[in-house]
């Protein structure tokens, strides 16, 4: 068993510099959002960050959990001296990157891993290590499920509307209005036509390793979405349970594939 979170795995040094490194490093790509809604100490690649930090997640627990010990290693690789993780993201020569861990021999430290920094798969310090641990993936994604807007969403409107959370997440203007279950519902049903001619509007996110769907929500501007609905796959049926900010929808979104429907893209620089 390893830890699930990054810095509980191992010594990480200079941690906005190797970020800075990797944003250089991959496939250029905004990670930072125009007007962000929440301050972060990272004012440069917070999406990154957050990226990195959860798909080290996924990889350490599926790494976990894998009863396999043989097969283990196609999510994180670690043997002997070394350590790795497919990042998921690419260089400009479509190489991936991996973050590359050696071991601590620090003896004044408890941790047992010394992040060495971010490279791609030709590079020297993984000459050692065969096979590469794989991309992340999400089982669903990979067996090729895709949105049907022909299929009727239900929304739990009681829930949304009776949790502290979502309820903060719709505009405050409208938060009170009487007939906002109404207003909720017809901005779902709006969404799930204009699905049916822009197939790209609708975008996928994974959840504890299974896919969800996010669809961009308008209720006070038709042609500006104020907030993202989670679209749980079902049997013949999609369920809406949860609102997000669209800012959390990009971030979601993102753990997948860059996201490219203009309703998220509007959102970073």
């Amino acid at each position: 068993m390893i830890p699930t979170d990054l810095f509980e795995f191992a010594y990480v040094p200079d941690w906005y510099g190797q970020l800075h490194e990797l944003a250089e490093m991959a496939l250029p790509e905004p990670w930072r959002f125009r007007k962000p809604a929440v301050e972060t100490r990272n004012t440069d690649t917070p999406i990154l960050e957050r990226y990195i930090n959860i798909i080290f997640r996924k990889q350490s627990i599926d790494y976990n959990t894998e009863p396999d010990p043989g097969k283990a290693s196609k999510f994180f690789h670690i043997e002997n001296e070394y350590a790795c993780f497919h990042t998921g993201l690419y260089n400009q020569r479509y190489k991936a990157i991996y973050a590359y861990f050696e071991r601590n021999k620090k003896r004044e430290t408890t941790f047992n891993w010394f992040f060495r920094g971010f490279c791609d798969e030709i590079s020297p310090r993984l000459k050692y290590i065969e096979p590469l641990p794989e991309k992340p993936r999400f089982p669903t994604i990979q067996n090729g499920i895709n949105f049907n807007p022909e299929w009727q969403i239900r929304v739990n409107v009681d829930h949304i509307l009776g949790d502290a959370e979502n309820l903060e997440r719709i505009p405050a203007k409208i938060r009170k209005a009487k007939n906002l279950p109404l207003l909720l519902e017809t901005a779902v049903e709006l969404a799930r036509r204009q699905a049916v001619v822009e197939p790209g509007l609708v975008v996928p996110q994974g959840y504890q390793n299974k896919l969800q769907y996010l669809l961009p929500i308008c209720l006070t501007n038709i042609k500006k979405p104020d907030l993202a609905m989670t679209i749980s796959v079902m049997d013949g049926y999609y369920l809406g349970n949860t609102c997000l900010t669209l800012e959390m929808a990009y971030l979601n979104a993102r753990l997948i594939a860059r996201p490219i429907a203009p309703w998220l893209t509007d959102l970073v620089k």
